[in-house]
């Protein structure tokens, strides 16, 4: 608990009040009893409970606090209706009789330019003042001058001992500002368990602020034990006076079924409406989506991009790509590229990673502006680094469709020697087809040289893909100038190649390489169940191997009629060898 100053003396109503009305009625408040009372820390409790017509008669009988008191109702609307001109009218004269309080509501005013035009300066001055003079709200107000620096010198370690000042002698608004200094580290060294108990002191008094970040310490486990059912429990008291926060966070938890909750959409929308007619953004952009999916009303795009536009305007950055993407699609709109170009524009002019992703991808490819691909190429960099990394795979994507349209002609001339530009430009930022892609043209020559061991690096890089698999097994199995072959290398590709997908030509290789003792132990039996799944699969040599497997009897029981029906199938398939196997046979030829 935060601790109280050592020179307040525990009085509680009734017994205060009754003191203070005794010490009034026999006019020592004017010889200083008020003063001497208020060193005992009960002043401000004292004028806080004062009836009205009580506070009133005091105040035209010229007391200058009773006069600071009435001030400040008027101008918060406090038990009588808000009244700027009244609270300036008693500020003025309890400010000029050197009454702490009367200079903190005049401060309060010129701060908020209430009444007066706004002055931070002179605010300031009137604040320091009052604060010297112990008014707590002044030190509270001060606080924040220096923490922001309006019209004083920024000073946030002074605020935080000016917040701990007032936070001592009861000012929830106080407690709540240390509390928030301390859990982020400035202007003081970071401690979240105090700044808990300093929330704990101003949600006490009904800060609703404080409820919601205790519920936000105690959802993260920031200074207490991460509870996610405590966690609910203080956003639902801090919903329940209205605030916009805890009212989108206890809808989340309706959405998402946290706790003891199960998901329950009618509810989540229930609180995330009522935060969005307070201007809470985020409620505002779960609603556009709401609409905009259909998840718990009716699907309308139109009203989608209503809510997406209020959510914008309250600066919520998803909102403005939202609206981008209802625009460039026509969701709930006329689609409008231009407009769509706009929206994502002005959410990258703000710094959000994901807006500069979706504008770079616009110049890229000329949505809703003349494309721009070097500046679009800049800006899907600029994401990725900022950690959206769709961005990458944005600008992989862009550079492999542009080698796929050189290399076949789509849309355009073939050209080989680009599509390998392209082809390198999207391999380099990690994208495997587009690396297999440049391994095949080195390898087979399409747009420059044949170059085996450029093919086997990018092959390699690629080496995930079943393809990029298969096309090593074949480099290593047959070799080119320059890279010698590797049986037992091929055999393994083609193994690994087998294992992420059921290939016929695979399965025939492999069943090769096996029979042949090629890269691999010779075992007739395993070549024979590989080539049997080739050949089921309609690869006539496998076919044929399989056919010859029967005829002779190597790694199956010789059959005469199995080995003419694979035979013959292969010779369908237009496999010359079995043809001409066949034909021998049919001549009365004995095959070895």
């Amino acid at each position: 608990m935060p601790q109280s100053s050592g020179n307040i003396v525990p009085l509680r109503q009734p017994a205060l009040l009754g003191l203070f009305r005794e010490v009034l009625d026999s006019s020592l408040i004017s010889r200083g009893a008020a003063q001497g009372l208020a060193l005992l820390g009960h002043a401000d409790e004292f004028w806080g409970e004062l009836p009205l017509d009580e506070l009133r008669r005091m105040a035209e009988g010229g007391n200058a606090a009773a006069q600071a008191e009435l001030a400040w109702r008027y101008a918060v609307g406090e038990g009588v209706p808000k009244s700027v001109a009244q609270a300036l009218a008693w500020a003025t004269p309890s400010a000029e009789r050197q009454c702490g309080a009367g200079e903190a509501v005049l401060g309060w005013l010129l701060y908020h330019g209430q009444g007066v035009p706004r002055d931070f300066v002179e605010a300031a001055r009137l604040f320091e003042l009052a604060a010297g003079r112990g008014d707590a709200r002044a030190m509270d107000m001060l606080g924040r001058c220096r923490f922001f620096g309006r019209g004083v010198r920024q000073n946030r370690g002074m605020a935080v001992r000016l917040w701990r000042g007032a936070a001592d002698k009861g000012v929830a608004a106080a407690m709540f500002c240390l509390g928030m200094c301390l859990q982020a580290g400035d202007g003081t060294a970071a401690d979240p368990a105090e700044a808990v108990t300093w929330f704990r002191a101003a949600a006490r008094k009904r800060i609703a602020g404080a409820m919601y970040l205790l519920g936000q310490c105690y959802a993260l486990g920031s200074g207490v034990t991460r509870d996610p059912e405590a966690s609910l429990g203080w956003y639902r008291r801090a919903a329940e006076l209205g605030s916009r926060d805890a009212l989108y966070e206890v809808g989340c938890a309706h959405h998402d079924g946290q706790g003891h909750l199960d998901h329950d959409i009618d509810e989540a929308l229930r609180f995330w409406r009522a935060a969005a007619r307070q201007g809470h953004a985020r409620a505002q952009l779960k609603l556009g989506h709401c609409y905009r999916w259909g998840e718990g009303v009716g699907e309308n795009r139109a009203l989608a991009v209503g809510w997406y536009r209020r959510a914008a305007e309250g600066g919520e950055q998803a909102a403005r790509i939202c609206l981008g993407e209802c625009h460039e699609h026509g969701e709930g709109v006329i689609a409008d590229p231009a407009e769509a170009y706009a929206w994502y524009e002005k959410a990258a002019q703000d710094g959000d990673a994901h807006g500069r992703a979706e504008q770079g991808r616009c110049l890229l490819h000329g949505i809703g502006i003349a494309a721009d691909v070097r500046r679009g190429e800049r800006l899907l960099r600029a994401a990725t680094e900022a950690g959206w990394q769709p961005a990458l795979g944005e600008l992989e994507r862009y550079w492999f469709d542009q080698g796929e349209r050189c290399f076949h002609g789509r849309g355009t001339n073939a050209n080989l020697s680009r599509a390998l530009v392209c082809y390198r430009k999207a391999a380099e930022l990690g994208h495997k087809r587009a690396a297999f892609m440049l391994g095949e043209c080195n390898r087979h020559g399409y747009g420059t040289a044949i170059e085996p061991r450029e093919a086997q690096l990018w092959l390699l890089k690629a080496a995930a893909l079943f393809d990029a698999k298969v096309a090593l097994a074949d480099l290593y199995f047959f070799g080119q100038p320059g890279l010698a072959a590797k049986p037992a290398e091929a055999f393994r590709w083609y193994e690994q190649a087998a294992q992420q997908q059921d290939d016929a030509y695979v399965m025939y290789s492999l069943g090769w390489c096996l029979l042949h003792g090629h890269g691999v132990r010779r075992d007739a039996a395993a070549a024979v169940r590989w080539l049997r799944r080739a050949a089921q699969l309609g690869d006539a040599p496998a076919g044929y191997e399989l056919g010859c497997a029967y005829y002779h009897g190597r790694g199956v029981e010789q059959n005469r009629r199995l080995a003419m029906k694979w035979l013959r199938a292969a010779a369908q398939l237009g496999q010359d060898e079995a043809r001409a196997f066949l034909e021998r046979i049919e001549r009365g030829g004995e095959l070895n």
